[in-house]
């Protein structure tokens, strides 16, 4: 039975996903060099560190990601003081529903705690958050589970009763690690049948959680 529900953040509570590959472009044609799809999916809900590794794989010492992580975190940082956060479609209905039905929700992020706890603020939805871990509070970023079992320890419920909420690859082999139930809530990587395996369940939206929630509730109560 899902007894909590674990958000990652960014592609998923906030269209921030979409920012920084804009961001990433920016920064391809002022250094002059070139990322692709399939780059910025092995970079998404992973750490500086591991993206760092995956650009000396790609680019050897010619590109310096940290001056193409500038370009783009500027470009990010100016689009948020003028327009806010982007919310997610659903995002505050659900964090509604899980409130009126005594569900706990936390966040588990690869992003840093003062940048995470500022979109919150942000957005307003600080008060809805039983607990956090965010990527400067643990040892392993995704695909490994440390971050997703830290959130379940932290709400203290089993990992397995944990619904994740995720967008990434990185983040579903994570939730599929900690043998959390993980659902696809696809942002810029789209759903293909390849990610069968790591996906439990695929929701086009957040406004679509509550049903499920709600069917998993039902399934749990037919079966006792």
């Amino acid at each position: 039975m899902i007894n909590a529900v674990i958000f990652d953040m960014d592609g998923v509570m906030f269209d921030t996903e979409n920012l920084m590959k804009q961001g990433w472009e920016k920064a391809c044609r002022e250094m002059g060099f070139t990322l692709t799809e399939e780059h910025l999916k092995q970079m998404r809900g992973s750490s500086r560190e591991r993206s760092t590794r995956l650009f000396e794989e790609w680019f050897g010492k010619n590109i310096s990601y940290d001056k193409g992580r500038s370009i783009r975190t500027q470009y990010v940082n100016d689009y948020i003081l003028k327009n806010s956060v982007p919310v997610k479609e659903g995002l505050k209905e659900l964090l509604f529903f899980l409130r009126e039905h005594s569900i706990p929700a936390a966040v588990a992020t690869s992003t840093p705690r003062a940048q995470a706890e500022h979109y919150w603020k942000l957005a307003g939805i600080t008060d809805f958050l039983t607990a956090s871990v965010c990527g400067d509070e643990v040892k392993n970023c995704k695909p490994d589970p440390e971050i997703f079992l830290a959130a379940a320890g932290k709400l203290g419920v089993s990992s397995k009763e944990c619904l994740v909420l995720e967008d990434s690859i990185n983040g579903l082999k994570a939730a599929r690690s900690a043998d959390a139930i993980s659902c696809m809530v696809p942002d810029l990587t789209p759903y293909t049948d390849e990610l069968a395996d790591i996906c439990t369940h695929v929701c086009t939206s957040l406004l679509e959680v509550p049903k499920l929630l709600l069917e998993n509730r039902k399934n749990m109560e037919g079966s006792l």
